[in-house]
């Protein structure tokens, strides 16, 4: 059996980004790094009911810094009432930058995914949002297929936010 991390893109049509470029090449190396044997292994042993995401983001922390992502960035949502929001992990790029949000086993019992969107919405600094979400848990069989059904509705012109593309990656 292949480890397979899957992976959605979705882009806005005619989007300006010089960036995107970098972006899906940081998306191929994450997807590849996650689909490693070990960390394959280790993202599946963990996707278990009670582990919590912090669990997933530690078997890919040190990568994540090495594609120069910091994690916690303070002081991103310094404009809004909600200043301790922090997202897992920024990068900045030449223009704007990515947040990434690695979800667990609230991915859509508590609307996780539409947070982790709306966080890169009001971001000033980002408008690119890499979603880490597991395929299913015990409560829920088929969140990842549900989180790409959600945010599709927003990469239609018609409900189009200042978001130029969301990468979910499912494990």
């Amino acid at each position: 059996m292949m480890n397979e991390i899957l992976i959605k893109q979705f882009i806005k049509e005619n989007i300006n980004s010089s960036d995107l470029d970098e972006v899906m090449d940081i998306a191929n190396k994450l997807k590849l790094y996650l689909e490693k044997e070990n960390i394959f292994n280790l993202l599946k042993s963990i996707n278990v009911k009670n582990a919590g995401s912090i669990q997933i983001q530690n078997i890919f922390i040190d990568f994540a810094e090495d594609l120069g992502f910091e994690s916690e960035k303070k002081g991103l949502f310094r404009d809004y009432k909600t200043r301790a929001l922090r997202p897992d992990y920024f990068k900045k790029l030449s223009n704007g930058g990515i947040l990434m949000e690695v979800e667990r086993g609230k991915t859509i019992t508590n609307n996780m995914d539409l947070l982790d969107l709306w966080k890169c919405h009001i971001c000033e600094e980002a408008n690119h949002l890499f979603l880490i979400v597991p395929l299913a848990v015990s409560h829920t069989p088929n969140i990842y297929n549900y989180v790409c059904n959600r945010i599709d509705s927003f990469f239609k012109e018609k409900n189009y936010i200042n978001v130029d593309s969301v990468i979910i990656f499912g494990y």
